[in-house]
């Protein structure tokens, strides 16, 4: 009867794994402060400044995460 070992290859492939789902933490990470900071800047604003860029405060959130986006 064989018995699985894992070969170095698979150690590896574990690993990049690993480091891809860190990656991945850390750039949602990096997403959600820039959403925070836009969206704090936004909500900075006044309602005579939101209605001179015609923008309203209920739309705040989906311009945040616009900027957020095309950064």
């Amino acid at each position: 009867m064989e018995y699985a070992i894992p070969s170095q290859s698979a150690t590896m492939n574990l690993s990049g794994r690993f480091q891809t789902i860190l990656a991945n933490v850390r750039a949602a990470r990096a997403r959600k402060a820039a959403f925070n900071r836009a969206y704090a800047e936004l909500q900075s604003l006044t309602e005579d400044e939101l209605i001179e860029f015609g923008m309203h405060r209920s739309d705040l959130a989906e311009i945040a995460r616009q900027q957020v986006d095309a950064d």
